[in-house]
Order: structure tokens, then C-alpha cells, then sequence
């Protein structure tokens, strides 16, 4: 009988241990990071990674043109880990008054780091052009503009203004030129090849610019290149976005993936909702992989999961306000989630520190675009538009290119 007792213990700790296992136990529930605000409270999570986020960036913002522990083979993806990153804090001073002034902080150091030459110097070495922001690039130039925007936004901060004013015109030029020829609308993001998803970056900048500055770009120039994503980016049978744009040769790549349109329409439903909200069910068919209480994101329709493809689906789960598809992306992602108790800091094992663990906070406590940009920040929205007519694009990013020689 004693033995017959101690083997039913045993079955029903294993059990136990694979329910615990398999079930994402340990972890708030997912409505807690949907709530408005004013009830919306940073989960101890969220604390933990920003935490880490903070240390690293506070390291980065004095050392200069270094980036200590950031891989360097995947250094073309660093822009993408800054900015995705810094998109995160006006949430983060939505959320908290506690941790609102440490955010505008952090992103005042991701804009300096973002302007490193490691950051923007492939155009330049891999021999795309010698000015790496006045045409073209705007898979670079779009995020550092939204992240000038955003800044001067959520703080009420000056510092970038006239950068933020001559990068915003030279994209205005760009979207009027391209207009203009009649070859393609909006902004390439390298020689011969534009992206939607880059351009929705774009659109973005343009749209805080309107707010702040009281201009109609986005519903003049900005109003081109929504129409040409749409008219030639989309597959006629999902109405999906497609993959790139050749512009030299004028035709649309067919294939869809699924970071592209988790991305691009989690940008565009701020101008285009309608048709996004409506895409959304779309892409959730062809690209969520259902685990039961767990999901991933494929990279492309006859692919599997990447790591990029699910950080744009925790993203778009919550811009369309999908409480129980972000759920699951969360489960599976925090499933590798481990803490450093004595700094409460909180990172991802497994993947590239730099250029994820940002960019997955954001996801977590973005309030989603349109709160954002309706929100009152305390101070007074509208400014005087700075004189740039001074300023090369060296006045920008020159101090890198001395960095470089110098080494």
C-alpha cells in the first residue's frame, strides 16, 4: 500500500510538472498591458527590461561612436534595434510618471547613437552615395526623423528641432521630385529598391511634424505615396502588402511575408484604418501558427518562425488591440525570459540583446499610434519652424565622419 502511495505521488508530481511546463504560468494576464490610461500600470516584467534597456543606453551615451557587446555581424540591423527601441518611451511617459523622465532620457541617447557612423556608414562604404541622408535611405532617415519627432513630442524638447525641420524638407523634396518624374511615389530605401514598411517610418515623421509644427505634409505629399502602396504594393487576391518595390525597373516582388505586413500595417492604420483593420484577420490566417496557449509568427508563407517575424506580430497584436493573439506571442516569448535579481533587470536569452530586447518592450508597452499622438504631453504642441537654410547634412552627422577618420 505504502508503495502503491508513493507511486501515485510520483505520477501526479510529474503531471504536475508537465502542466507546469507546458502552460505559461508565472506571467501577468495579457489585459493588464491593454489597459487606458490611468489604469495602465507597468507590469514588473516591463520594469525589468526597461531597466536593462536604460543601462545599456546609459553606458552607450558616453562612450561615442562605440557600441561594447553589440554584434557586429549583424551591425545593418542596429538602426532597426535603436529606433524600435525609442519608440517604446513615449508609452513608457504615458504609463509612469515614476519612470517618464528616465524614458525621455534613454531617448535622447538612442538619437545620439543613432547618428553614429556605425550605424549609417554602410551607404558610404558599400558605395550607395557620399551623403547618406539627403536622397534616398529612408530605411535609415525615416526612423532617425521619427524618433526626432517623437522626442520633441513626449518632452517638449528643442535640441533636435532644426535637424528634425531639415530632414523632414529633404524628405518632402524627395516625395515632390519623385511625384514630379512620375516614376514612383514616396521615398527609396536603396538604390533601385523601396520598401513599404520603410516608408510607412516615413509617413509617420511626417504625421507628428503636421502636429507639431501645424504643416499639411502628410495630407499633401504624404497622401502620394499611401496612394502608390496601395495601388501597386498590395497582392489583388489578399490585398496584402508585398515585399519590395523595384524602382528602376517599375514592378512590385510578389512575395509576402509576414514581418512586412505585420509592420506596414501597423504604421498605415493610422492613415489608412479601414483597410488595415480589414487586413488584419488576413494576415492573422496565412501567418499566426496557433500552439494552443502559445503562438509564432512565420517568416513567409512557406517558411517558419523567425525572431523578427514575431517581434512585428507582438506589434501588430497590439495596435489592432488582438488581446488574446498578444497573449500567446508573449507566452512563447517570455517562455526564454530569465532575471537578474540583484539589478531587476530582465533580458531574453538566445537572441541578439541590442537589437531585440528594446524592441520587444516596445511591443509590450506600446499604447498604440493614435493614443500617442492625441495625447496631452503638458506643454504647448505647436512650434515656430527653425531656419535650416544654413544647414548640409554634415551639420547632422559630420562628428561621425571625423570619428571614422581618425580611426
Amino acid at each position: 500500500m505504502k508503495k502503491k502511495l508513493i507511486l501515485i505521488a510520483l505520477i501526479i508530481a510529474f503531471v504536475g510538472s508537465l502542466i507546469w511546463y507546458a502552460l505559461p504560468t508565472g506571467m501577468p494576464a495579457g489585459d493588464l498591458y491593454f489597459k487606458d490610461i490611468g489604469e495602465r500600470e507597468l507590469q514588473q516584467d516591463e520594469i525589468g527590461q526597461f531597466n536593462y534597456v536604460y543601462d545599456q543606453y546609459l553606458k552607450l551615451g558616453i562612450t561615442g561612436d562605440e557600441f561594447s557587446e553589440w554584434d557586429e555581424d549583424q551591425q545593418l540591423l542596429w538602426r532597426y534595434g535603436i529606433a524600435f527601441s525609442s519608440y517604446a518611451m513615449p508609452s513608457i511617459v504615458m504609463i509612469s510618471d515614476e519612470y517618464g523622465n528616465t524614458a525621455k532620457k534613454a531617448m535622447k541617447i538612442m538619437i545620439e547613437k543613432m547618428k553614429s557612423r556605425k550605424v549609417w556608414g554602410d551607404w558610404i562604404d558599400y558605395g550607395m552615395g557620399d551623403d547618406p541622408i539627403s536622397e534616398g535611405n529612408i530605411m535609415y532617415k525615416g526612423h532617425l526623423n521619427l524618433m526626432y519627432g517623437l522626442f520633441q513630442l513626449i518632452s517638449g524638447d528643442t535640441t533636435f528641432a532644426r535637424e528634425y525641420t531639415w530632414m523632414t524638407e529633404r524628405i518632402v523634396d524627395e516625395l515632390r521630385r519623385h511625384h514630379k518624374e512620375g516614376k514612383h511615389e514616396g521615398a527609396d530605401c536603396e538604390p533601385g529598391r523601396y520598401f513599404a514598411q520603410c516608408n510607412s517610418i516615413s509617413l509617420m515623421s511626417l504625421k507628428v511634424y503636421d502636429k507639431l509644427y501645424g504643416t499639411n505634409y502628410l495630407k499633401e505629399e504624404g497622401s502620394w505615396t499611401l496612394d502608390f502602396i496601395k495601388g501597386k504594393m498590395t497582392d489583388e487576391e489578399s490585398g496584402l502588402y508585398k515585399s519590395m518595390y523595384n524602382s528602376d525597373m517599375e514592378f512590385s516582388d510578389p512575395y509576402l511575408t509576414g514581418y512586412t505586413n505585420a509592420w506596414t500595417m501597423s504604421f498605415l492604420q493610422a492613415f489608412d484604418k479601414d483597410y488595415n483593420q480589414n487586413l488584419y484577420p488576413t494576415w492573422k490566417d496565412k501567418f499566426v501558427i496557433d500552439y494552443g496557449p502559445y503562438a509564432s509568427v512565420r517568416e513567409d508563407l512557406g517558411a517558419g518562425p523567425s525572431p523578427l517575424a514575431h517581434m512585428t506580430g507582438l506589434l501588430a497584436a497590439k495596435e489592432f488591440e488582438d488581446v488574446e493573439l498578444y497573449t500567446k506571442l508573449r507566452n512563447s516569448m517570455d517562455r526564454r525570459l530569465y532575471q537578474e535579481t540583484e539589478k531587476d533587470f530582465r533580458k531574453y536569452e538566445g537572441i541578439n540583446n541590442a537589437i531585440y530586447n528594446g524592441p520587444i518592450l516596445w511591443t509590450k508597452v506600446h499604447m498604440g499610434w493614435d493614443k500617442i499622438l492625441e495625447h496631452d504631453w503638458g506643454h504647448e504642441n505647436l512650434h515656430s519652424i527653425p531656419d535650416v537654410s544654413d544647414m548640409l547634412w554634415t551639420d547632422i552627422l559630420d562628428k561621425n565622419l571625423m570619428l571614422k577618420s581618425e580611426n
